[in-house]
């Protein structure tokens, strides 16, 4: 089962939601929340995608990491 990350707006701003643990972070800038989202991705232990949510529209980007994006082998001590 992929882990979700969600970038959604909020009033001041964006916030990305981890759906595993509930946490909650705050951004004012939705490409910084969008990189955060992304990082966390890679670096998350199992299958992940970040979904966007725009402020205005019903459409839904999605992203999920190729192997290839991950920063060192799953495995290898970092």
């Amino acid at each position: 089962m992929a882990s979700v990350f969600e970038v959604l707006p909020y009033d001041g701003g964006w916030c990305v939601k981890i759906a595993d643990t509930g946490e909650v972070l705050f951004f004012s800038a939705r490409r910084r929340a969008i990189a955060e989202a992304e990082a966390l991705a890679r670096a998350w232990p199992c299958a992940a995608t970040v979904r966007v949510r725009p402020r205005r529209a019903t459409v839904v980007e999605a992203w999920t990491p190729a192997a290839s994006d991950f920063a060192y082998p799953l495995g290898v001590p970092a």
